[in-house]
């Protein structure tokens, strides 16, 4: 190859590389009338103890989405680990160039081996620092950017079904069509679609204040959700629900949208644990954050969509909360333990009812119940986070190669 043709080459590849980074920026960065407003540093763990052993064994790995680089967070490479302990006895640490590439959306899949030997509890341990975000939302301006010629191919995934997001039922499809109307954009503009969906959610079903699945004391089992078919059908469901139907309304309604479950408390406690909220994508703007059940707490029926609406855009404590993954658990929820819990390796127990109840039976002697058995969680979450303080200035993503 001559001198000018290398030239070309090098410069082909340059090209193709910035439009990859600018392209990853558009459809993860907020831009326009959506930005970063500040920014802070978290450590994160997120532990999971395995206490029984699945009837049959497995060699499947222990799996988990994460969000490296998304819009609202970024992990640090150099601190991300997967650690496996059986008892006392180091089985797996994953770090570094182990660690599997972010897909176009931000997210990468966790994976570390697992074992069979009877050695329990076996703990998985993932630890990260976290930059999040807060973030600033100008309605005013959103509500103006109309419907796309075609949305970016990355971020069409977030248009589909999936368990728990069933966007092509009946049913759900149904409720969408009643509140905006069979052609969407002829209602109006995607961000009035959206806040309109998101009310009627909000207004027409109840919520219960149980998200989440515990075993004894506050240990986490995990997410309380039957997802958006199951709610709409019932009249109701979890804060985990109510952002099912939201997600899933939208998609129907083809503004793609997605769940995020993250590690935060709750406005009712102050203990960290797993809470869900959603995002959905405005173009020339971004994933836009809101929170279902504060929306309803804060009475969003009596708001018009063309108002600024607390709850929706603008959350100056976002930067609080750690985002994990955009889905319930990996491969469809295929391989969840014994509840929707973000984290997959087998199910304990393949005939059993998923999510796994936790039933009490009575001992009795003769005519008297004596006592009572209960079956115990089979695993359990728990998760630490703990603030280092805000940033002044973070720089660019150090998940995306410099053009």
């Amino acid at each position: 190859m001559n001198r000018s043709g290398l030239i070309s080459l090098v410069f082909g590849i340059t090209s193709a590389l910035c439009c990859l980074q600018l392209a990853s920026a558009q459809i993860i960065d907020p831009e326009g009338p959506l930005v970063r407003s500040g920014a802070r540093h978290q450590v994160l763990q997120f532990q999971v103890s395995i206490g029984q052993l699945p009837q049959s064994g497995t060699k499947r790995p222990f799996k988990m989405p994460f969000i490296v680089d998304g819009p609202w967070s970024v992990v640090d490479p150099e601190t991300l680990r997967v650690r496996v302990f059986a008892g006392s006895k180091p089985i797996a640490d994953v770090f570094g160039e182990a660690l599997a590439k972010p897909d176009a959306l931000g997210s990468l899949m966790l994976k570390a081996p697992m074992t069979s030997e009877p050695l329990l509890p076996l703990v998985v341990t993932v630890d990260a620092d976290v930059i999040g975000y807060s973030s600033e939302f100008d309605e005013s301006v959103a509500g103006q950017i109309p419907w796309p010629a075609a949305w970016p191919a990355p971020v069409k995934e977030e248009l589909g079904a999936e368990p728990l997001i069933e966007t092509d039922s009946t049913v759900v499809k149904a409720a969408m069509e009643s509140t905006v109307g069979e052609k969407p954009s002829d209602w109006g503009p995607p961000l009035a679609v959206a806040k309109r969906l998101i009310q009627a959610a909000c207004t027409s079903l109840n919520q219960d204040g149980q998200h989440l699945f515990h075993g004894p004391g506050k240990t986490i089992r995990g997410i309380n959700v039957r997802g958006a078919e199951w709610t709409l059908l019932n009249g109701g469901g979890s804060r985990a629900d109510l952002t099912c139907v939201c997600v899933a309304l939208l998609r129907a309604a083809g503004i793609p949208a997605r769940p995020v479950i993250a590690v935060g408390s709750d406005s009712r406690s102050r203990d960290d644990g797993l809470i869900v909220r959603g995002e959905f994508f405005l173009p020339e703007a971004g994933w836009v954050p809101f929170d279902a059940s504060e929306l309803k707490r804060l009475g969003v029926g009596t708001k018009r969509v063309t108002d600024p609406w607390a709850g929706l855009g603008t959350f100056r404590d976002l930067d609080e909360i750690i985002p994990l993954a955009w889905t319930f658990a990996p491969d469809d929820g295929r391989h969840a333990y014994e509840a929707w819990a973000v984290w997959s390796w087998t199910r304990l127990l393949p005939d059993d009812e998923f999510p796994r109840p936790i039933k009490t039976s009575a001992i009795e002697w003769g005519n008297q119940v004596v006592a009572t058995s209960r079956t115990m969680p089979g695993s359990n979450v728990s998760v630490r986070r703990w603030s280092k303080g805000p940033l002044q200035s973070t720089g660019p993503s150090p998940w995306r190669a410099a053009p």
